[in-house]
This record gives C-alpha cells, sequence and structure tokens, in this order.
C-alpha cells in the first residue's frame, strides 16, 4: 500500500472514531437522560421497533442535512453582504446563506421529531379535544333543555327528554374519552422513561399543560432520535472503507446535526425571554392592579366578602406567575447549560471536518473533547411540585392559555 492510501485509510478510520465519541457525546450532552442501565438486554422486538422509528426520520433528516452542509462549505466562499457594491444586492452572501442553512435545520428537525411518542402526544391531544366538545356539547344542551318542550309532533323538534339523552351520550362519550386517555398516558409513561423522562401520569399532565413543556418533551424526542441517527451515521462511516470523501460527508452531516441542536436550545431559551417572561410580567401586573382596586372598593363601602374573594384569586394568580417563573427559569437555565456543552462540541466538530482530509493524525484531539464527556450535565425535568395544589393548578392553567393566545 502506498503512502496516499495509508493516508487514506487512516483519515477515514479518524472520521469514524470521531464519530462514534461523538455518539458518546449525543448520549450525554443536552439530551434528557442516557442510554438505559438494561440497554444490552433490550429484546429483538424492542430493537426492531427502535429500528422502525429512526428509518422513518432517518432519510429525509438526512438529506436536510446533506443540503445544509452544501450550504456551510460554499459559505465560506461568499462576501459578507456589507462588502457588496450597493447595484449587487441580489448576489448571495454569508449571511443569506446562513438563512438558507438555518431552513435546512429546521426542515432536519421536524423529521427528528417523528417518534412513538410524537403519535402519543398528539393522540392524546385529540382525544382531549373532542372531550373538551362533549363538554361544551353539554353545556349547550342543558341550556336548551329549559325551553324545550315536553313532547312535540315535530321530528325536527327536540324535547327536554331528547335533550336529556344527548347530555347522558355526552357523558359516557366523556367517560370513554378519560379511559382512552388513562390508556395513552399509561404508555406515554413507558416511553418517556425510554428517553430518560422518569414522571408519573399526573406529572406528565403539569408538565405538557405547561406552556414550554410540549416544546421540552419535542426537544428531548429530537435529541434522543438525534442518537439514534449519529449511531447511523457511525455505521454508514464504517462502511465506507478507503473512502475518505464518503466519510467525511457524513462527518460534516454530523456537524449539521449538531447545529440544528443548537437552534433548537437557542430557540427555546429566546421564546423564554422574550415571549413568556414579558407576557407573564404582564399577568403579575395585572393581578396586582385588580388586589389594589379591590382594596380601594372596599374603603368605599363595596361588597366586602366578595371583593376579598377577588383579592384572593389574584393574589393566587400572581403567586402562579411567580411559580411558573421559576419553572421556566429552571427550563431555561437547563438549556442553557446543555447549550454551552452543545457548542464547545460543535466548535471541535467545525474544525475536525475542516482538518479531516489534512492530517491523519487527530486521535488526539477526539481523545480530549471524550475525557470531557463526564463532566456534561443531563436536562432535567422541572419541579412542578408547587403547582399540584388544586387552587394553584387551575391558575397554572388558565395562564396556560392565556400564553398560547
Amino acid at each position: 500500500m502506498n503512502t496516499a492510501e495509508t493516508r487514506s485509510v487512516n483519515c477515514a478510520d479518524v472520521v469514524h472514531k470521531a464519530i462514534t465519541s461523538s455518539v458518546l457525546w449525543l448520549v450525554m450532552v443536552g439530551f434528557v437522560g442516557s442510554m438505559p442501565n438494561n440497554a444490552h438486554a433490550q429484546t429483538e422486538e424492542l430493537a426492531a421497533q427502535r429500528k422502525a422509528e429512526t428509518d422513518r426520520f432517518f432519510e429525509e433528516a438526512h438529506g436536510a442535512l446533506d443540503s445544509a452542509l452544501e450550504m456551510f462549505d460554499d459559505k465560506e466562499k461568499l462576501p459578507a453582504e456589507q462588502d457588496l457594491a450597493f447595484y449587487d444586492f441580489l448576489s448571495a452572501t454569508k449571511q443569506s446563506q446562513e438563512r438558507k442553512i438555518e431552513s435546512y435545520l429546521d426542515t432536519a428537525a421536524e423529521a427528528l421529531g417523528l417518534s412513538s411518542i410524537s403519535d402519543r402526544r398528539i393522540r392524546i391531544a385529540d382525544l382531549r379535544s373532542k372531550m373538551a366538545s362533549h363538554r361544551k356539547n353539554i353545556t349547550l344542551y342543558q341550556r336548551k333543555k329549559i325551553s324545550a318542550p315536553d313532547k312535540t309532533y315535530n321530528p325536527l323538534t327536540v324535547t327536554k327528554t331528547g335533550y336529556q339523552k344527548k347530555i347522558e351520550s355526552a357523558k359516557s362519550g366523556i367517560e370513554g374519552l378519560e379511559l382512552s386517555i388513562a390508556d395513552e398516558k399509561a404508555a406515554l409513561v413507558s416511553e418517556l422513561k425510554r428517553i430518560g423522562m422518569d414522571l408519573d401520569e399526573e406529572k406528565i399532565d403539569l408538565l405538557l399543560e405547561s406552556i414550554t413543556g410540549d416544546e421540552f418533551v419535542r426537544v428531548s424526542i429530537i435529541f434522543d432520535n438525534a442518537k439514534a441517527f449519529a449511531l447511523e451515521l457511525e455505521q454508514l462511516t464504517e462502511k465506507t472503507g478507503e473512502d475518505l470523501e464518503a466519510a467525511k460527508k457524513y462527518y460534516g452531516v454530523y456537524l449539521m446535526l449538531l447545529k440544528t441542536i443548537d437552534r433548537l436550545q437557542n430557540k427555546f431559551v429566546e421564546n423564554v425571554d422574550v415571549v413568556y417572561y414579558p407576557k407573564l410580567d404582564e399577568f403579575a401586573d395585572a393581578a396586582q392592579k385588580n388586589i389594589a382596586h379591590a382594596e380601594k372598593a372596599i374603603e368605599a363601602g363595596g361588597n366586602a366578602q366578595v371583593l376579598e374573594n377577588n383579592i384572593y384569586s389574584n393574589q393566587t394568580a400572581f403567586e402562579a406567575t411567580q411559580l411558573y417563573k421559576q419553572v421556566l427559569s429552571q427550563q431555561k437555565h437547563e438549556m442553557m447549560m446543555a447549550n454551552l456543552e452543545c457548542r464547545k462540541n460543535i466548535l471541535t466538530a467545525a474544525n475536525t471536518y475542516k482538518t479531516v482530509s489534512l492530517s491523519k493524525d487527530l486521535a488526539n484531539l477526539l481523545s480530549t473533547s471524550r475525557r470531557a464527556f463526564d463532566s456534561i450535565a443531563n436536562l432535567t425535568v422541572p419541579d412542578l411540585r408547587p403547582f399540584e395544589n388544586a387552587k394553584m393548578r387551575e391558575a397554572f392553567g388558565k395562564i396556560t392559555r392565556e400564553l398560547r393566545k
């Protein structure tokens, strides 16, 4: 074997080692939990199920990340916007290329979000929507029943008895939906444990009912799928043999995978800071103003009992906004810490990608990165215990509905 061939084999091996060590990083950095202790004891059925799930998203995610990589490679050759002549505003620039890269990363994130967990979340949401529709109908039927006739010869007119049957049918429908939701939630508890989220059914409700909870779970799913995606890249890289360009391409796709994760983490933090915190502050201010108005109304001779109840409700709402901010703060902190480690790994991966075709000895660099993995923290589910109180949970739900408007 000549020197060039030896260099090619060494480099391909280095890329393989790089992605192998990257898989370890994906297990540990910024993800919810790690590989389960009994991973080696998985049944063939579970392994086949996991493979089937990976097959759902792999090609679409890989295509989007590969396109992002092409844009990334071309970006350095382009001028910055400020360097263009004023009449040359239609030319591609580093900034316009970055926007294209981000669109492909978003597409990859959507593909990586496909999961049996996501399917189950959607089913639970659909079942709850049907329950809400039944409850709305019950309210309507109860109102119409008041004016309905006792008897009628008109087949299009509903009697009091007819409305009562409709009410009973809707209540029966709610009971059936509640059983279906309970089954789905029990299965969801089991599936979330697989990605490291150890929750009971009540805590799942609280988490998914929070404004960021659903996104928190979605990001966790994407992170878990990213691990499976990286494992596929590792196997593909191993099969490249002496094809250094193919090995380098797979490592470049892995780099884009890290950038996708970075983008998700930053979007999460930005939403907390720019959207949710200001809205919560508005709700808190409104609650305090309502309390002040009620106190003045009591002094002016208003109905003290009603106004005291109003004060209590607004105090509960104010306390709920403060607790809500604490939950969001905890989630934001977890995501920022994970993102800090993610960015470190992006720096290493980007340098490795640019260097891999020029150097045959990058093992020391990767070994150094690997030694830092043990210090990387995992995301943890926020403490939602303060909202387990019935009154506080009711306020929590109202605030969430307002935040979603």
